[in-house]
């Protein structure tokens, strides 16, 4: 099994650890609950270095990640950050990730965990003549620090100016006493910054969090609160919410396709399925009588109509909540249907989402 290369660490720090799409990575330290309201509250930090860097270079790197891409990668400069899919000739979603520029001939994405080798394959497989691609995950240690304090608690590491970087923006900055890439961006809902640096950097760095972070009364966090977070913002969980049998415009996302730029892959299915219309749509759901989970039925008058991608406890609203995909024309905001799965019933009412509105920075 994977490791980061804190693993160690993690465990002197007491973390309780869980397989993860073939990593072994901390879920939780103290309690999920404690780390979710961290972060809700204050600021904490989580160790996400399982997630995949894979690095595009030669002439054409920015237009060739605009091809394979559906959002409009080509518009971009140095220090943006894009958030978008690559999808498969169907349409269906191969991956969410982040897209940085550095040049026209330099882009770093940024991918899921689960997804690394089958995005490297399929990025490989594509490649225009005259560029190079490069899987680096191992060379690289990725920390998300979130939370409303973030910005003042980080700035104390750093003389540039924090406030310069805007929401989904990043620069190269003198910061741990290192020069590290940091932007703005996050899987939580909350304003906050994630820093990459090489690996062998990681260690000392998360412990100068910290040391530091117990005045600002920071937490370690795991996976389980990272999943809260996201849960309750309504951010996608690939292999959960998405993945290749669905697409990003039934899923609610559709503004992560530009379908004004030239010819990307999966282009003409992704008009097709907008001009026809789709046959169902992602939903949230608050849920009576226990935790709905991944996979379970939704019926309407003995019709299964649909199915939970997400199901968990929402710690700021203290109640039960789902996400789901249901078909049209059922799943209208205030419907109630009925939930099953592993032998369990409860009953669901369609709610707006997100559950928690995002308090990121514009």
């Amino acid at each position: 099994m994977k490791t980061t290369p804190l693993i160690e660490l993690h465990k002197k720090l007491g973390a309780h650890l869980t397989e993860f799409y073939g990593f072994l990575m901390p879920l939780y330290y103290k309690s999920i609950r404690d780390e979710h309201l961290s972060v809700r509250n204050g600021v904490g930090i989580f160790d996400v270095s399982h997630m995949g860097e894979i690095e595009i270079g030669g002439k054409k790197a920015k237009l060739f990640a605009d091809y394979i891409l559906t959002n409009n990668i080509n518009l971009t400069s140095y220090g943006d950050v894009k958030y978008t899919v690559m999808c498969n000739e169907e349409g269906g979603i191969l991956d969410d990730l982040f897209s940085y520029t550095f040049s026209d001939e330099r882009i770093l994405l940024v991918v899921n965990a689960s997804n690394i080798e089958k995005d490297f394959n399929w990025i490989k497989k594509h490649l225009w003549d005259g560029l190079s691609v490069k899987n680096i995950s191992s060379e690289i240690v990725e920390f998300a620090i979130q939370g409303p304090q973030a910005e003042k608690f980080l700035q104390s590491f750093t003389d540039f100016n924090l406030s310069q970087i805007g929401y989904f923006k990043f620069n190269e900055i003198e910061i741990f006493g290192e020069k590290l890439l940091v932007s703005r961006t996050g899987y939580t809902g909350e304003d906050g910054f994630e820093v990459y640096m090489k690996a062998p950097l990681g260690e000392r760095i998360f412990m100068d969090v910290l040391e530091k972070g117990k005045k600002f009364n920071l937490l370690p966090c795991g996976l389980g609160a990272r999943d809260t977070l996201r849960f309750e913002v309504c951010y996608w969980l690939y292999g959960n919410d998405i993945d290749e049998s669905t697409n990003p415009i039934e899923s609610g996302q559709k503004f992560l396709v530009d379908f004004s730029k030239n010819d990307f892959i999966g282009k003409k299915a992704l008009e097709k399925i907008k001009e026809e219309g789709v046959r169902r749509k992602w939903r949230g759901l608050e849920v009576s009588g226990g935790i709905a989970r991944h996979g379970y039925k939704i019926f309407k008058d003995e019709k299964e109509v649909g199915f939970v991608t997400s199901g968990n406890f929402s710690f700021i609203l203290n109640k039960s909540l789902a996400l789901a995909y249901i078909d049209l024309p059922y799943g209208k905001i205030g419907e109630e249907v009925k939930i099953s799965g592993r032998g369990r019933e409860f009953t669901g009412k369609v709610i707006k989402k997100p559950f928690i509105k995002p308090r990121t920075k514009k």
